[in-house]
């Protein structure tokens, strides 16, 4: 799993519901003494741990770096630790690995913050967007990263803002969508052709809404919706998206606590059956979360629980990325060090 020209549009997204409001200005950023940001593994699978406070002792918050080959009882190849951060939200990586996190420090706020390729131990974040009135984040329910290291990120007021990828500090967004009914987003995913994905929530007043709603490169408005029965899709349904290098779209959608990973073509629109389902009881899907799409070696990871709303440690499912059907994953793991996870069960891979 080296990178590569098709690893350089490599996108992950998922969704979980922070509501911050508070100003991080960054993070650790109290003169302490750092710890490498690189020698960890290039390539891997990434999740987050949230540990709470006890005692004494105050809550903390880390990145855990698996293998990709990762089966089993797994043991982290990597962490990002000692961050001085209280929880974790939210994870995204970019066409070069940089990986992309909602930090927030129980005092001072949240930021959305950067960590290079391969960070590791008490690694500095590169760049940091904090919550405030001049970047317009208030609460944050999805991150996604372009190949460059754009990111769209929820803005609670029920759009998506765009940051370019050099973007750090109080800066305004370069652009943003919202969504007419006053959804706002539940997920994102943004394709190679640049098209964003956006999973809606709960709309305001009952005002009929798709279940995903696209928006082409630049355009404020809609430009197609994927919706109705043949979709197998309803509103709130979709939990995380993820697109691979060919454009076609990847859904982690729960319906009734029943789990599927539904697939579209890029060129989706209306009602439109998925080209492919993953669901049925040798997939082992219990409630799922995050997904991400390794484009290189062809796999889709999902992390699950047994049932939504579990406090059990979460599981990450392996599947090939043309299975359907009632399939067994390819492999699966969990963790001792994995036992608490952010909220939307994140989960990204590069």
């Amino acid at each position: 799993m080296k990178p590569s020209a098709a690893t350089a549009t490599r996108l992950t997204a998922f969704g979980v519901a922070l509501g911050m409001t508070a100003l991080l200005a960054g993070c650790a950023s109290d003169g302490s003494t750092y710890g490498n940001t690189t020698g960890a593994p290039a390539t891997g699978v990434y999740v987050i741990q949230n540990t709470a406070a006890t005692g004494t002792t105050p809550a903390s918050a880390s990145v855990l770096q698996f293998s990709s080959t990762a089966s089993g009882a797994a043991t982290p190849v990597a962490t990002i630790q000692n961050l001085k951060v209280t929880s974790l939200g939210l994870l995204a990586i970019d066409g070069t690995g940089n990986l992309y996190t909602a930090a927030t420090e129980g005092t001072t706020g949240t930021s959305l913050v950067e960590f290079p390729v391969g960070s590791q131990n008490n690694a500095q974040p590169t760049r940091s967007i904090p919550f405030n009135s001049t970047t317009g984040l208030t609460t944050v329910s999805s991150l996604s990263a372009t190949t460059s290291g754009e990111l769209y990120a929820s803005n609670g007021a029920g759009g998506v803002d765009l940051f370019s990828a050099t973007a750090t500090g109080a800066v305004a967004p370069s652009s943003s969508v919202s969504i007419t009914s006053g959804a706002g987003p539940q997920a994102t995913a943004v394709d190679p052709a640049g098209n964003l994905y956006v999973a809606t929530a709960a709309p305001l007043n009952n005002i009929a809404i798709a279940p995903i709603v696209v928006f082409a490169p630049g355009a404020t408005v809609p430009s197609r919706s994927i919706g109705g029965a043949l979709t197998l899709l309803g509103v709130t349904t979709p939990k995380a998206l993820a697109t691979d290098t060919a454009g076609n779209l990847y859904v982690a959608n729960v319906v009734s606590g029943v789990s599927s990973i539904l697939v579209f073509e890029p060129t989706a629109t209306g009602n439109t059956p998925p080209m492919r389902d993953i669901t049925g009881a040798n997939t082992l899907l219990g409630c799922v979360g995050g997904i991400a799409v390794d484009t290189e070696g062809g796999f889709l990871y999902v992390v699950s629980t047994p049932t939504c709303g579990s406090t059990a440690s979460p599981t990450v499912l392996k599947f090939s990325t043309t299975g359907t059907g009632n399939i067994a994953p390819v492999s699966s793991f969990t963790s001792t060090a994995w036992t608490n996870p952010d909220t939307g069960l994140s989960v990204a891979v590069f």
